[in-house]
């Protein structure tokens, strides 16, 4: 099959999905809705509860579908001159809030004069927050983050690392597959998509297992060429 013909053949399913998921989308918003309605007219108290946990499963289908459009999407990246430092700062202050007291966030060789970086800083923030909440999930609120930039020769290194207890090795190639997740209420899209972001800058990522401590860490590399 040539490549023109498979890409017309994606560039339709892409096409089909979307409509898809308007489809299911528009009825999910009326169900909601219907359902708030009911919850303030009913002074039952159990089925208050049944609205409300009707109402949770919607909202989670909601970002799933959500997920699933950003991901069949290849979005044209706005390009600024960017400070990683600054970056980073913005997305901990996003994805850490005051009640995660027992996280103990270090930034470690980070440095002063990192040059600026030609960088999407929407879609990047976007990356930066999953990875940070991936590791804040897999200590499950209690542990050590280190985030760590580095400049190779050839490209920029953010390594997050995080204590908790890993991946097993047979899950490391798969971790970045879409719709693979082994978390309960999980839609295996969201490292999918930072993956999909990190290749459009021309990037790539990387899981790691930590070296004689528990954890892992995720490696996002910048290539030389984003780098001012």
């Amino acid at each position: 099959m040539s490549t023109t013909k498979t890409e017309e053949e994606f560039s339709a399913l892409r096409m089909l999905s979307v409509g898809v998921v308007h489809e299911i989308r528009n009825p999910l918003a009326v169900i909601q809705s219907l359902v708030e309605l009911l919850a303030q007219k009913t002074q039952d108290k159990n089925q208050q509860a049944l609205a409300e946990a009707i109402v949770t499963e919607v909202k989670r289908l909601n970002r799933f579908l959500g997920e699933f459009l950003q991901y069949g999407r290849v979005p044209e990246l706005q390009y600024e001159t960017v400070d990683i430092g600054t970056l980073i700062q913005k997305a901990l202050s996003f994805a850490i809030t005051p009640e995660q007291n027992a996280i103990q966030v270090i930034r470690t060789d980070i440095p002063e004069h990192l040059p600026q970086a030609r960088l999407d800083p929407d879609a990047m923030h976007q990356v930066l927050v999953n990875a940070i909440l991936n590791a804040l999930q897999a200590m499950q609120g209690k542990g050590r983050l280190e985030i760590q930039v580095k400049r190779p020769k050839q490209h920029l290194m953010i390594k997050i690392q995080d204590s908790g207890p890993g991946i097993p090795p047979e899950n490391l190639e798969k971790i970045f597959f879409p719709f693979f997740t082994t978390k309960r209420n999980g839609s295996g899209l969201g490292l999918a998509i930072s993956q999909q972001i990190v290749k459009q800058h021309g990037g790539w990522m990387v899981f790691e297992n930590n070296v004689n401590e528990k954890g892992v860490t995720l490696v996002i590399n910048i290539p030389q060429e984003q780098i001012g």
